[in-house]
């Protein structure tokens, strides 16, 4: 079942922020590493690093000569947050290639690695564009400010960020096999995605322009058909999402937070938001 949506990006990783990076995944045949010998992982985390290459380049390119955003703006925190944001969605994907049987779960899986590398990287050349250093100066999702509060959004204990995975869930996904781990991915992506869709709106509605928000608009649109999508998968196989659910799966013991529903429709650039890629 093929997605032709956009998606987000690759891990740059930073240990002081949690991040995964794709480099440093263990290579199938290796200690440690036998879990990524699927057939095509090994080309899928190819493909998403050389879309993080590219990304990089075009987000260089992009603001070449152009004026910069101060470091406490919000392009530089969207950016920020999107990168760390990107790089869990990435990996949990290729965790789920290792083992999925299902070909959409195998696509959807696919195309959020190769697409949202390619997002990653161009955040990633735009905050070195414009001169900025990769750590933040406060808190995540600070930039949001009170019009999109993070504080609403899906959020357990131990996850760097709204909609993100904890180390537990991580966990859990990695220790899965089969539908149980088709489930457990489609389950935490959908969190994930709507968090990342709400980041993207309050960058929109906070007035960015030109490539940042050309590219906030597409992960709105893009995310937002892939919610859909993952429900749809979800009900193929008699499961719902943590929202619909009202838990918190994958053996976090803290409970959820805020409110996801109602996110069809968000972006209303949608001239703007044609970066689909599939």
């Amino acid at each position: 079942m093929g997605t032709g949506t956009d998606h987000e990006s690759v891990p740059a990783a930073r240990a002081d922020e949690g991040v995964t990076d794709i480099g440093s995944m263990p290579a199938a045949g290796t200690a440690g590493g036998a879990r990524w010998g699927g057939v095509g992982v090994g080309l899928v985390a190819g493909i998403a690093v050389l879309g993080l290459v590219l990304g990089a380049l075009l987000g260089w390119i992009a603001f070449g000569g152009g004026s910069s955003p101060g470091d406490d703006s919000v392009e530089a925190g969207f950016a920020r947050d999107m990168v760390e944001h990107h790089a869990q969605a990435v990996e949990m994907s290729l965790e789920v290639l290792q083992t999925t049987d299902d070909p959409g779960v195998r696509t959807l899986a696919t195309d959020i690695a190769s697409t949202q590398g390619n997002q990653l990287g161009q955040m990633e050349g735009w905050i070195r564009q414009w001169g900025l250093p990769m750590a933040r100066p406060g808190d995540r999702m600070d930039w949001m400010g009170e019009v999109h509060s993070h504080h609403d959004m899906h959020m357990v204990e131990g996850a760097p960020m709204a909609g993100m995975a904890n180390p537990e869930q991580m966990e859990s996904l990695r220790n899965a096999e089969g539908e149980e781990a088709d489930v457990l991915y489609l389950q935490l992506m959908t969190t994930h995605h709507i968090a990342g869709v709400d980041m993207a709106q309050a960058a929109l509605d906070a007035g960015v322009d030109g490539e940042v928000r050309r590219l906030a608009a597409a992960m709105v649109n893009g995310q937002e058909a892939e919610i859909a999508l993952m429900k749809d998968l979800l009900a193929d196989v008699g499961a719902q999402t943590q929202e619909e659910l009202g838990t918190t799966v994958g053996g976090a013991d803290a409970g959820a937070t805020g409110d996801e529903g109602g996110h069809e429709g968000h972006a209303d650039d949608s001239a703007e938001t044609d970066e689909h890629n599939h």
